[in-house]
């Protein structure tokens, strides 16, 4: 669907009544201080089990949303954030529940709705998406599984009939920023910190594509105010892979050495699941990257620098416990049984160990 584009306001005039989904976890506060500091009125509902640290005057609505939706079904909202569905009788029971009592509804989607991005030289949202094949009921699901792209799909089809001429589906991509859960950007800027000699992996060029947590909730915030409709990539430009990496090691006390192998070469050795999918070097390569943003940026979502964003995402990660910064996600790897993939932990001096190693090795062999 192509954009209703909208001026949204510098300010709002008056503020917005907004409900927020999925507004205590994750990605979910980042949109609730967003839009409390444009001014806004502004309730999360959940089901009570996580105290998210929340702004003073945020509303907290109690409900389930399988089968308790009264604390919002009769009340008026200005605009809907829905950030945590996967399933689309979620989307079709908050429709029936408010009905036409919302003006603006979000739907936080994901650019894995698209099938074999590798073969587009560039994803667009009109590029080819994933179709539901699984034997369950898609109306039954309402937690993320194998047909996760697929059914974010028929989520974003059931927010069209529910919400007609009214919704924003945003496609996002990897998170970066504060309170990044997957791990990626935050290796990167704490391993660069630490300096010395920093294994890298593959083409220097790969190109990197992320959100900060702070622009995506900054924009949809504006999206709402300026009524602003359509389906969205929401991404960063790309970035090449070196760049990042040498970003990153700019905060080292002394300057880094980068050493680049090829990937075939890293996957090879001796306890390759250290690696995992090699972090950006093989969970971006060629595949989740050459997606267009074009349409977002020309409905004005702006970028902080990768700079920003790497050191705002290592000065977070410097506060948490010593418990928490004493093991990283080493990468991702895929079950055997399950097929999902899962993270790699390992201890840090554990990594950095195995790094010094496999460093070791590939100069000696190019030395021979």
């Amino acid at each position: 669907m192509a954009a209703a584009r909208a001026g949204a306001q510098a300010n709002s005039s008056a503020p917005l009544r907004v409900l927020i989904l999925g507004g205590t976890g994750n990605i979910g506060p980042y949109h609730v201080r967003a839009a409390v500091a444009r001014g806004h009125r502004v309730a999360v509902f959940s089901r009570g089990a996580t105290q998210a640290d929340l702004p003073a005057g945020v509303e907290r609505l109690i409900g389930d949303r399988n089968a308790d939706l009264a604390s919002i079904e009769n009340r008026d909202w200005d605009a809907v954030i829905d950030i945590a569905t996967y399933g689309p009788g979620w989307v079709r029971s908050l429709g029936e529940a408010l009905r036409h009592r919302t003006r603006h509804y979000t739907f936080i989607s994901t650019i894995s709705v698209y099938d074999d991005p590798a073969a587009n030289g560039e994803t667009t949202e009109n590029s080819p998406v994933l179709v539901y094949d699984g034997s369950a009921d898609p109306y039954s699901i309402v937690t993320e599984d194998e047909h996760y792209g697929a059914l974010k799909i028929l989520c974003e089809k059931e927010a069209q009939r529910q919400f007609p001429g009214r919704t924003a589906v945003l496609r996002l991509g990897f998170v970066a920023g504060p309170d990044e859960t997957h791990g990626v950007l935050s290796y990167w800027a704490a391993r660069g910190k630490m300096g010395g000699e920093i294994l890298a992996a593959g083409d220097r060029s790969t190109p990197v594509q992320y959100i900060d947590v702070r622009d995506l909730a900054e924009w949809v915030v504006r999206l709402a105010e300026g009524n602003v409709t359509g389906t969205f990539n929401v991404l960063s430009p790309s970035h090449g892979l070196a760049e990042v990496i040498e970003s990153a090691a700019t905060a080292a006390p002394e300057p880094a050495r980068i050493t680049w192998v090829p990937t075939e070469w890293l996957a090879a050795q001796a306890s390759p699941e250290t690696w995992g999918t090699l972090l950006f070097w093989k969970i971006n390569e060629g595949v989740l990257t050459r997606i267009s943003n074009a349409r977002a940026t020309a409905n004005g979502l702006t970028f902080r620098s990768l700079g920003t964003t790497l050191a705002d995402t290592l000065a977070w990660y410097e506060r948490q416990s010593e418990v928490s910064r004493s093991t990283l996600n080493a990468g991702f790897r895929r079950d055997p049984t399950s097929g999902d993939f899962v993270q790699v932990r390992l201890p840090w001096p554990d990594f950095l160990a195995r790094e010094r190693e496999t460093l070791a090795a590939w100069h000696a062999e190019r030395a021979n």
